[in-house]
């Protein structure tokens, strides 16, 4: 038995070692889509900057809230502004302008992804057949789970990096959250199942189902095997958008699931979750939270952004995911750090 053991360093730095990647790319993208130019001659919410520049107002907002968490931009009364620093080095009409030497060693892919999506207006909103949220577009890492097929060498590879990223996060989930009342837990999506594992490997009475597309479930079983908790933890292949949920849980868990999806797919998640769920069931949604404002810190503000760049997601505030839950029915809407960067919000169907 594979027993989930916690770290003996917190993985907090790693995450911020990664995460800075996007830092240059971003701003090198900001530069030349002219948002440093257009905030220099006027301070702007994100509507109206996303109004002003024909842009995508997620976008905009994703992108504004990273250069604020970088302390390029600064809120101020609801409107972003630059910094002092932002306007001396990152404005082109400035003697002193960076952008040049900004450009160094920035892949094309993250710019121009980031300028692509800032001037693709809306396109994450389109829907599907009765209403089906229906993600379009090629070449990111959710558009699997949108047409509802993985290949079993690609199932191989993102268990394995889910595993990698998501392992500290799990095993601090299961001892930091209370599991009070909960018997059957659905995990949706659940990748590798580190979390249902280190879950029941922490409560032996608990027991839990992996929710995932068909290679993932196959993939996942090899994992649950090594865990030791194949008694407590089985798989159910299910398309989440065009099949039928599992019921008879009471609680339903998403992990880095909700950040790939925008909005109005999240409310749709939100609607079926709790359709599935008795009176008295939970949602649980582990995530990691951007600040009150939603301009930090910079790692998960870095985060959003790569989750722009690959997915049609984004990071949340937790009031943002507040109005998701209450929208869809859910009361009682609370949240508990349980790892460095990451929360459990929890929302309770009376």
């Amino acid at each position: 038995m594979n027993q989930y053991q916690p770290p003996t360093s917190d993985d907090k730095q790693i995450w911020d070692l990664w995460l800075t990647g996007l830092y240059q790319g971003t701003i090198v993208a900001a530069d030349d889509a002219g948002i440093f130019g257009a905030l220099a001659e006027r301070p702007a919410t994100i509507d109206e900057l996303a109004q002003r520049l024909d842009f995508d107002t997620r976008a905009t907002g994703i992108v504004l809230r990273l250069l604020a968490a970088l302390k390029l931009l600064v809120l101020r009364q609801g409107s972003y502004q630059l910094t002092d620093a932002a306007d001396v080095y990152l404005v082109k009409q400035s003697p002193f302008y960076w952008g040049h030497m900004m450009r160094v060693g920035v892949s094309e892919w993250h710019r121009d992804t980031a300028l692509a999506k800032l001037k693709q207006k809306g396109s994450a909103q389109a829907a599907g057949p009765e209403g089906t949220p229906e993600p379009s577009g090629s070449g990111r890492s959710s558009d699997g789970w949108a047409a509802g097929e993985i290949q079993i060498g690609q199932a191989e590879q993102i268990a394995a990096s889910m595993q990698s990223h998501s392992l500290p996060a799990a095993i601090a989930a299961a001892r930091n959250y209370d599991f009070t009342g909960i018997e059957r837990i659905l995990d949706v999506g659940g990748g590798s199942g580190c979390f249902m594992i280190a879950m029941t490997q922490a409560h032996p009475k608990l027991e839990a189902t992996v929710m995932e597309l068909a290679t993932m479930c196959d993939v996942a079983a090899k994992y649950i095997a090594a865990g030791g908790v194949g008694s407590q933890v089985d798989t159910k292949a299910v398309n989440m958008f065009r099949e039928p949920w599992p019921e008879g849980y009471d609680a339903i868990f998403f992990s880095n699931i909700w950040h790939d999806w925008n909005f109005r797919t999240c409310a749709w998640l939100a609607a079926r979750a709790y359709e599935a769920l008795p009176r008295g069931g939970r949602i649980m949604l582990h995530e990691a939270l951007l600040d009150d404002d939603g301009n930090g810190p910079p790692s998960t503000a870095a985060f959003s952004m790569l989750m722009l760049l690959a997915t049609q997601g984004q990071q949340f505030t937790f009031a943002e995911l507040k109005a998701l839950l209450e929208g869809a029915g859910f009361e009682g809407v609370e949240t508990r750090q349980t790892a460095s960067y990451y929360s459990i919000t929890t929302g309770y169907k009376r």
